[in-house]
């Protein structure tokens, strides 16, 4: 993960803008925002000071694998870049689910530790916390608060394919008024493999 996503995801984490997290921090708002978007990097103990002023602190998990909260600051960059591409925003749901399903249990645990900042749009946060809720309970592994919160909890639910089954849709999608069948999580896997195998050539 690059230091621009790790400062973006701490202040957006704790729904502060820049001027009000760098006047937070103690720097200027156009040194924040040079951080933010790359243009310049910075040292890890200064990595770690920027993080606290949002509430976290820096640790090392041994995996290449990415966080939900990660998984969502992509997702809200995507939905508001100039191409406002929801297929990518979607095939990053499946990134998500892949990465989780991946990882042992404490890992798993530990990747959906921190609550991901919002992504803009009500459906995509339903579907992260419905993801992160799914690979969990599933394996009985303790919860984080922010999965359930009621940002994360459609009023109407929203049906990601026309073609789904409701009678398959796992209970916490659900439950989060998402409406994605465990197959289409699966079938979308095999999509995008093939997708970036033909990619690679």
């Amino acid at each position: 993960m690059t230091t621009a996503r790790l400062v973006r995801e701490a202040r957006r984490g704790c729904g502060l803008t820049q001027r009000a997290f760098a006047q937070k921090a103690g720097i200027a708002q156009p040194a924040l925002a040079a951080i933010e978007s790359s243009a310049h990097d910075t040292r890890a103990a200064s990595l770690d000071r920027l993080a606290g002023v949002g509430g976290y602190r820096l640790f090392l998990l041994p995996t290449v694998r990415s966080s939900a909260a990660s998984w969502a600051d992509y997702i809200y960059e995507e939905l508001r870049s100039t191409r406002h591409s929801e297929g990518a925003a979607f095939c990053a749901l499946i990134g998500l689910s892949d990465d989780l399903e991946a990882v042992p249990g404490p890992l798993r645990v530990a990747l959906c530790v921190a609550a991901p900042p919002l992504c803009g749009d009500v459906r995509f946060d339903a579907a992260i916390a419905a993801i992160v809720d799914h690979h969990l309970t599933k394996d009985l592994l303790p919860l984080p608060e922010w999965v359930r919160e009621s940002s994360r909890v459609l009023t109407e639910p929203w049906a990601v394919s026309p073609y789904t089954d409701i009678s398959e849709v796992p209970a916490v999608f659900q439950l989060h008024g998402v409406l994605l069948a465990e197959t289409e999580l699966a079938s979308a896997r095999r999509v995008k493999s093939t997708t970036n195998q033909f990619s690679m050539k």
